[in-house]
């Protein structure tokens, strides 16, 4: 326990909501009753059903990837760094509860509302770990812009060449094509 208490209060969140929530998906996410006065029958379905597998295995995931962090300092996968690792899996357990959580409408129980909540404060706690780790998030906006004007470039001369009648660029005289003519 003593290692534990040693840990970031982000680790700390990450873990322990990680934990409770593996205790949560347990219990019924969905639950119905029905009586009749003399007779009272009721069941219930855990998060363990349906998409809620994926969002079971993913908890699991995260906490063997954060168990290993802290027990093994220089871990990783890849080129990636540990708590970008760490935010991935997080964000992946949110998504997967959230949809499990709209897939799982009829008769909800009270332990999804905790297990939604769970999930979503993993993520947060992960985000901020990895913020104060200095995990750099990638550049959507500037990797796509890059690669959309490289693809169009490259398009734009493979275009003039397959089926333009006008030369492109200052290319020498092209043949005709088969294709119809204008």
């Amino acid at each position: 326990m003593d290692v534990f208490g040693k840990l970031s209060r982000d680790v700390q969140f990450v873990l322990g909501g990680a934990v409770l929530y593996v205790i949560f998906s347990f219990l019924d996410w969905q639950h119905a009753s029905f009586s009749n006065g003399f007779i009272t029958v009721s069941g219930g379905r855990s998060e363990w059903n349906g998409f809620g597998i994926i969002a079971g295995l993913v908890v699991f995931a995260l906490l063997a990837w954060e168990l290993a962090r802290i027990f093994v300092p220089n871990i990783a996968i890849g080129g990636l760094s540990p708590g970008l690792v760490s935010l991935a899996l997080a964000a992946l357990l949110a998504v997967a509860t959230v949809i499990t959580f709209l897939t799982h409408t009829d008769h909800v129980y009270w332990p999804a509302f905790v297990g939604l909540i769970l999930s979503l404060v993993i993520a947060w706690f992960a985000w901020m770990r990895a913020k104060g780790e200095g995990v750099e998030m990638p550049q959507m906006g500037t990797a796509a812009s890059s690669a959309g004007s490289a693809g169009s470039a490259g398009s734009a001369g493979s275009a003039g060449s397959a089926g333009s009648d006008e030369p492109a660029g200052s290319a020498g005289p092209t043949e005709p094509t088969d294709g119809p003519s204008e």
